[in-house]
């Protein structure tokens, strides 16, 4: 269950927390709302605005460390540590506020480690500031179902390298993803062949996707909603084999109904196509 005090922190190998060498003293931004991009514009020749939809703006979380030792060589070995796993990056990491259930992207723009030589025996302070280019904060378990195009029984799942939570199996192609955030959320669709023409369409929305494409078994074909990148076998762009018209599905706060249909290639008696739907709790 979250908590509302901090509790650990993991950004890569480091763990910042109770228990640790590295004691967060502070953390800012990380429930406070960004800041908004408006869409407004001014009434000609009257007062007020018209006013357009908000968005957010990058989210920015700020990070006080007390770093404790019990010599001053081990003190320096926990400076030069917190110092390699802050290095300028080229793509965002994930930061897990592992007792508030809270999973960030971002990366990390600032670090001071300040030398005092009067204070400077066993302990010592740092402060860590991660820009979030995307604002959203993210439950830390990945939840997935799986339902098959045609038959009525339950969906199949597959085995996964790391534990996620499984929402309701499909049943008749039909899947129930449950987004317990307060944001709609992104999900990411698998589909495995044997399909020609597969559709998902979100009940509760309208919004349906078509691929005009054919998958033969052991083919598949990911499809990122946020990103919007569809791709063959996890790595050959097919963006062009999306139906044009098309409305990309979002996981809604609360429950969605997604159905999933194909047509059945001939030549493959009894080989069922699946959907995989993976998200995470999403909110701001």
């Amino acid at each position: 269950m979250a908590q509302q005090r901090i509790g650990r922190i993991q950004w890569g190998s480091l763990v910042f927390g109770p228990g640790d060498r590295y004691h967060v003293t502070a953390v800012e931004g990380l429930d406070d709302l960004p800041d908004i991009r408006s869409q407004d514009i001014d009434r000609p020749d009257q007062h007020g605005d018209y006013t357009g939809p908000d968005y957010t703006a990058a989210r920015i979380i700020q990070i006080g460390l007390g770093l404790r030792a019990d010599t001053p060589d081990e003190l320096r070995d926990l400076t030069l540590a917190l110092r390699a796993a802050t290095q300028p990056q080229s793509t965002p990491a994930p930061m897990r506020f592992l007792d508030q259930d809270t999973l960030v992207y971002g990366k990390v723009r600032r670090r001071s480690i300040p030398y005092d030589a009067e204070y400077l025996w066993r302990t010592g302070t740092a402060a860590l500031e991660l820009y979030c280019a995307d604002p959203y904060l993210y439950g830390l378990e990945e939840r997935s179902a799986t339902t098959t195009a045609y038959s009525p029984a339950a969906g199949r799942t597959y085995p996964m390298v790391h534990p996620r939570s499984y929402g309701a199996p499909g049943q008749s192609g039909r899947i129930t993803a449950y987004n317990r955030g307060d944001s709609p959320a992104y999900p990411v669709l698998r589909l495995d062949g044997p399909v020609a023409n597969p559709t998902i369409e979100q009940v509760n929305t309208g919004a349906v996707i078509t691929v005009d494409a054919v998958l033969q078994e052991g083919e598949y074909l990911l499809i990122d909603t946020r990103t919007r990148a569809v791709l063959y076998m996890g790595t050959s762009p097919r963006r062009s084999w999306v139906r044009a018209g098309s409305r990309w599905p979002l996981l809604l706060p609360g429950s969605n109904e997604l159905a999933y249909r194909g047509s059945a290639l001939p030549g493959s008696p009894g080989q069922q196509s699946l959907l995989t739907v993976t998200w995470r709790d999403t909110s701001l």
